[in-house]
C-alpha cells in the first residue's frame, strides 16, 4: 500500500472506532484501566501455558512502510502467518511522519494485534539529529537534569522538550483511537552507545538523574497529557562486560508494568531470565536478533523454545543492508509461526 492509500485508511479508521475490533480498541479511560490490566494478565497467563507472542520490528521512521512490507506482509507471504506484535520507531531520524507511522498502529490493532513503540530520542547536546553519542565518553556534558521540566531554560533542555512534546502528542493520535500502546522508552539505557547510557560502566554514577528524566516522561506523559493508553516497558541489554547492570537504572515499580531485556548474541538465549524476573514484573524481550557472524543464521525455532515459558513476548529487529536480522531472513521462520507455542495475529484473543 503506497503512502496515500495508507494515509486515507487512517482518515477513515479515525471515523469508525465504533465499529474496531474490540482486541484492543477501547473508548474511556475506564476502558483503557481494564484493557491494559487484560493484557498484562494475558501477558502472565502466556508464560504459564508456554505461549509466547511473536513480534517483528517493522524498521526506523520514515522507512516503516518498506519495512512492513518487508518483515510483516513478507512474514506473511512466506509463512502464511503474521505476528501477533509489531515494533514501530518514531525517532533515530530526522523528519519522522509520526501520524503515517501511527497508521501502521492503526491497522494492526484494527486487526487485533498488539502494537510496542520505541523512541530513539534525538542527542540535545548536539547539532543535528543523532541518537548515538558515547554516554561515558560524553559523561562531562551530558546532565539528565538539564532535560526535566522544571529545570531552567537552555538549549538543550529546549531541543528535547520540543521533541518529547512531539512524541507526546503523537502518542495522544492513538489515545483518541483507543490504542493501548506498549511504550518502550530510554531502551538500553545500561549500555553506553545512546546519550541516555551510563557515565561509567562498572559503578554507573547517574542512577539516580535517569530515574529523574524516567519520572519526567513518566509525569509529562501520563499526569500533563492524560496518556492512560499506555504500558510502560524496561529494557536494558543484556548483560555483557560493556554494559552495567540491568537493574542499575531501574526506575521503580511505580512507574513500570513489564520487565524486558533486549538481545543480540551468536544463537537464541536469555541468560538474564531470572534476573529480570526477580524485579517482579511481567517479562519480556524487548529486542532479539543475531549478531554479525549470525546473520542469516538465527534460527527462529530455536528462539521460540528458547524463550517461551519465560517471556511472554519477543521483537524480533528489523534486517538493514548487509544485515539479515528479521524474521523472515533467518532459517525455520515458518517452523517457528506454525509452531503450537507460537501466538500470531490470528491467535491473539484479550476478551
Amino acid at each position: 500500500m503506497n503512502k496515500a492509500g495508507i494515509l486515507s485508511l487512517l482518515i477513515f479508521t479515525f471515523s469508525s472506532i465504533a465499529c474496531l475490533a474490540q482486541n484492543s480498541r477501547v473508548n474511556s479511560t475506564s476502558d483503557f484501566t481494564v484493557q491494559k490490566k487484560k493484557i498484562l494478565q494475558y501477558l502472565q497467563t502466556l508464560v504459564s501455558d508456554s505461549m509466547i507472542i511473536t513480534g517483528q520490528h517493522c524498521g526506523n521512521g520514515n522507512a516503516t512502510e518498506q519495512g512492513y512490507n518487508n518483515y510483516i506482509d513478507g512474514l506473511f507471504r512466506s509463512t502464511g502467518k503474521y505476528p501477533a506484535l509489531i515494533g514501530l520507531e518514531y525517532g533515530y531520524s530526522k523528519g519522522n511522519d509520526l501520524s503515517f507511522i501511527n497508521s501502521f498502529a492503526l491497522m494492526h490493532t484494527e486487526k487485533g494485534g498488539l502494537v510496542t513503540i520505541t523512541w530513539h530520542a534525538d542527542n540535545p547536546w548536539v547539532e543535528g539529529y543523532n541518537c548515538r553519542w558515547n554516554s561515558v565518553e560524553n559523561k562531562e556534558t551530558i546532565n539528565f537534569t538539564k532535560l526535566v521540566k522544571n529545570a531552567p531554560d537552555s538549549n538543550e533542555k529546549t531541543s528535547y522538550r520540543n521533541e518529547l512534546m512531539t512524541v507526546g502528542l503523537a502518542l495522544q493520535e492513538l489515545h483518541e483511537a483507543g490504542i493501548v500502546i506498549l511504550w518502550r522508552p530510554f531502551h538500553e539505557m545500561n549500555g553506553s552507545w545512546f546519550w541516555w547510557g551510563p557515565d561509567e560502566l562498572k559503578s554507573p554514577r547517574n542512577n539516580k538523574e535517569f530515574r529523574m528524566l524516567w519520572k519526567d516522561m513518566y509525569d509529562t506523559f501520563t499526569a500533563d497529557m492524560g496518556l492512560d493508553n499506555l504500558i510502560w516497558i524496561y529494557s536494558p541489554i543484556a548483560a555483557s562486560n560493556w554494559s552495567a547492570a540491568l537493574d542499575a537504572f531501574y526506575p521503580g515499580n511505580e512507574m513500570v508494568d513489564v520487565n524486558g531485556v533486549d538481545i543480540y548474541s551468536p544463537k537464541p538465549e536469555f541468560k538474564d531470565y531470572d534476573l529480570i524476573k526477580s524485579l517482579g514484573k511481567p517479562v519480556v524481550v524487548g529486542e532479539i536478533g543475531p549478531v554479525k557472524e549470525t546473520y542469516g543464521n538465527f534460527n527462529a525455532l530455536e528462539t521460540l523454545k528458547q524463550l517461551r515459558g519465560k517471556a511472554a513476548w519477543f521483537l524480533q529487529w528489523s534486517s538493514w543492508p548487509n544485515a539479515k536480522v528479521a524474521i523472515v531472513d533467518n532459517p525455520n521462520a515458518r517452523e517457528m509461526m506454525r509452531h503450537p507455542s507460537a501466538v500470531t495475529l490470528e491467535d491473539i484473543d484479550l476478551h
